[in-house]
């Protein structure tokens, strides 16, 4: 990157060796690529949707700095394309891991390690200055996982807000939307709390939440009613006072919800005393597919 830390840097297209396609999405192609000697991700954006969105992603991720979430190195143009230079990370996201067709074991301790990775990097945006941010999106799709399941980092920056703006678009995905965002009406950073309790049960419970109905209009009245998806179907090893945690972020009452960092205090308690269950994954993530070692 350049000096300035809002200012992403050019990279020439001729300095970028392309190669598998690692996923589509609604802006585009991702790719793997190689630039330098550095393996990397491209996101190749569909011509006509370099809009405002776009931008703000590329203006969000060029003034971030952090662990859990994915770096930009750079932008570059090539037959009046855009491409975004960003981190590969080999993993796949969580909502492959979780829902692939094999399924991978992991204990306790790596769902709630995720959970706490998640926290830190929104954790992290919600404290920025002189702007802190919301992302607006946490969902496991938004999480890429490194280090065979060991390390995760947040992607897409195309919902995120500056937090000083007064906000009421319906924006993110139903499954995890807080009631607030449904309803249209004014929200804050604790949106984002509640998808992060959302994520967290999809990862306790191997399930996606509100998995039983069919439409986002059924979707949207079971989260503005007040439903929420059963504590009793999480892992049978998940303590009490992480079920709690959760109910409390989800909580219809914004203003009841738990700040970011609150849920990182709780959880790095718990990752201090059961670290010696953090081991790499037998798993690896080849062709969209998830698969053994």
């Amino acid at each position: 990157m350049t000096d300035s830390a809002t200012v992403p840097e050019i990279i020439p297209f001729e300095d970028i060796a392309l190669g598998e396609i690692l996923g589509r999405g609604y802006y585009g192609q991702v790719y793997k690529a190689v630039w330098g000697d550095l393996s990397i991700a491209v996101k190749r954006i569909k011509e006509g949707f370099e809009d405002k969105e776009f931008k703000r992603e590329v203006n969000q991720l060029s003034k971030i700095s952090h662990e859990n979430i994915i770096k930009l190195y750079g932008v570059s143009i090539h037959e009046r394309t855009v491409h975004l230079l960003i981190e590969y990370v080999d993993g796949g996201s969580l909502h492959n891991f979780l829902h692939a067709e094999w399924k991978p074991s992991y204990t306790l301790a790596h769902a709630i390690n995720w959970g706490l990775q998640i926290a830190k990097g929104v954790a992290y945006l919600h404290a920025m200055k002189p702007k802190a941010v919301i992302h607006r999106d946490i969902k496991a799709l938004n999480s890429l996982l490194g280090q065979r399941g060991l390390h995760l980092k947040i992607c897409d920056f195309g919902t995120v807000v500056d937090m000083t703006n007064s906000m009421s678009t319906d924006r993110g995905t139903a499954l995890y939307m807080a009631p607030e965002v449904c309803r249209g009406k004014h929200y804050t950073e604790k949106c984002d709390v509640h998808s992060w309790a959302m994520t967290l049960w999809e990862i306790l419970s191997r399930r996606q939440p509100y998995g039983n109905l069919i439409t986002h209009y059924q979707v949207t009245m079971a989260v503005i009613t007040g439903e929420r998806p059963p504590l009793d179907q999480v892992r049978v090893d998940c303590p009490e006072h992480i079920k709690l945690l959760m109910r409390d972020c989800w909580d219809m009452d914004p203003s009841r919800r738990h700040s970011m960092q609150d849920v990182v205090t709780v959880l790095k308690e718990f990752i201090t005393n059961n670290e010696n269950q953090l081991k790499p994954l037998e798993y690896v993530f080849r062709n969209q597919e998830v698969l053994p070692l």
